[in-house]
């Protein structure tokens, strides 16, 4: 199936539609009749923007901050206890694998549904996760509740909060989405750091006891603000159009978000060891984490910014082919604190590119009207990109006398991103040829 435009006549059909078969800000002068977010005060927009940065927060930034528990939990309550130290690996996997499984049904649910109703179902499974894991002991337990419960909830926010924001901009979509996903950064920036105090002075259980607190009080007041200003509830599973998957942009892009998936989580998981391995202190390895999802703050609204100015496919490339270099030149060498700043800004920056781009690609190239359910199966599909990540690096690291063997995890890394990288410019050409114009 090729995206092509579409006639006027045609532009209802259930089909995946070419951004470029609907009109814009920039080519027609347009009417509330046309676009219904003009029918809503300006807040509204605003206001939707500001509850996806939170749940954005809330979801990433506990994902990106489990590095800091994980590093903690091996070295001082499960230490020597190789089994458990490798099992207590896939939580992190959970997290992921879930942010991405659900991502499908929760496009669905979105569209037909309501969005500000599933992200509220999200924002209690991501409390209950860690709740109930504060009262337990086993690193199985801790799989199944902050890995498989949390992650349900961050995968029906995750998708749902990253799309919103673009069904109520046309001319500044790029930097809405950027300032919306610049929640998972800031996330990040906060809970690293606030996770390592919190284990210090009150222990890992009332630090799970306390997350899940803050997580239901500000994901709930989000919750409250997010929506999109129409919903086409008409839509059914029979309505999609599955020739989207015979179409090679589709499936390029779905290969893209799949090594992306895989590479992301390794350098937050395994870093804090890594530094730590080198003589750094766990707190200035939680630091360190800190900084990297500070720089990704910066990343996603600077690229946000960049896309609408020169293009989304042109952008996306940028970011990341410079996560590809910071894993595969960088990582190696990271060996103190001024290189692990260095490394951890340009991780951060590269990586919050990709977030911020990713819902607008997928808008770019099958249309907005559907960019959730879009997005979704795409994520879905990417899933199992999440087990070839940290249980991968866990065995490369349990092997006889390589248990500080972090270069073949940087490069295992950098080459799921290499390949990301490859995909966008792919997909890039198939768009257009034209090497120096705006897409």
């Amino acid at each position: 199936m090729t995206l092509e435009k579409q006639s006027d006549s045609t532009v209802n059909k259930t089909t995946i539609e070419s951004v470029e078969a609907r009109p814009t800000e920039d080519s027609v002068g347009l009417s509330s009749d046309f676009d219904p977010a003009l029918k809503f005060p300006a807040y509204t927009r605003y206001a939707t923007v500001a509850g996806c940065f939170v749940l954005q927060g809330l979801s990433c930034g506990v994902l990106n901050s489990w590095g800091v528990q994980r590093q903690y939990l091996a070295a001082n309550v499960y230490n020597g206890d190789t089994a458990k130290i490798k099992t207590l690996s896939y939580v992190g996997t959970l997290m992921f694998f879930g942010l991405y499984l659900w991502a499908m049904i929760a496009g669905w649910l979105a569209e037909v549904w309501s969005y500000r109703k599933l992200c509220f179902l999200g924002v209690v499974a991501m409390a209950l996760g860690p709740l109930i894991a504060s009262f337990c002991s086993e690193p199985w337990q801790l799989c199944l509740t902050e890995g498989a419960i949390f992650g349900l909830g961050a995968g029906l926010v995750f998708g749902p909060s990253s799309s919103a924001p673009a069904r109520w901009f046309t001319k500044r979509r790029g930097l809405a989405t950027g300032i919306a996903v610049t929640g998972a950064g800031a996330g990040g920036l906060v809970i690293a750091p606030l996770t390592e105090f919190l284990i210090r002075s009150v222990g890992v259980e009332w630090n799970l006891r306390i997350s899940a607190i803050y997580i239901m009080v500000l994901g709930s007041i989000a919750c409250f603000f997010t929506r999109v200003p129409f919903q086409d509830k008409t839509r059914t599973l029979r309505n999609f159009d599955w020739r989207a998957f015979g179409d090679l942009r589709f499936a390029t892009n779905a290969g893209m978000v799949t090594f992306v998936v895989a590479g992301y989580i390794i350098p937050y998981a395994f870093l804090p060891e890594f530094w730590v391995s080198k003589g750094l202190g766990a707190q200035t390895a939680s630091v360190l984490i800190s900084v990297s999802n500070g720089a990704s703050l910066f990343g996603r609204i600077l690229i946000g910014f960049t896309a609408d100015h020169f293009g989304v496919l042109n952008s996306l490339i940028l970011g990341l082919g410079i996560t590809s270099l910071s894993c595969l030149v960088l990582w190696p060498f990271a060996t103190n604190v001024g290189m692990g700043v260095v490394m951890s800004v340009i991780y951060g920056f590269g990586t919050g590119a990709y977030w911020a781009l990713a819902p607008l690609v997928a808008a770019k190239l099958f249309g907005v009207d559907r960019l959730a359910s879009i997005s979704g199966i795409i994520s879905t599909v990417a899933a199992v990109g999440s087990w070839l990540g940290s249980p991968i690096v866990n065995a490369m690291l349990d092997r006889p006398g390589h248990d500080n063997d972090f270069v073949a995890v940087s490069t295992y890394a950098g080459c799921f991103w290499l390949g990301a990288f490859v995909c966008a410019v792919v997909n890039r050409m198939l768009y257009s040829k034209k090497l120096f114009s705006k897409v």
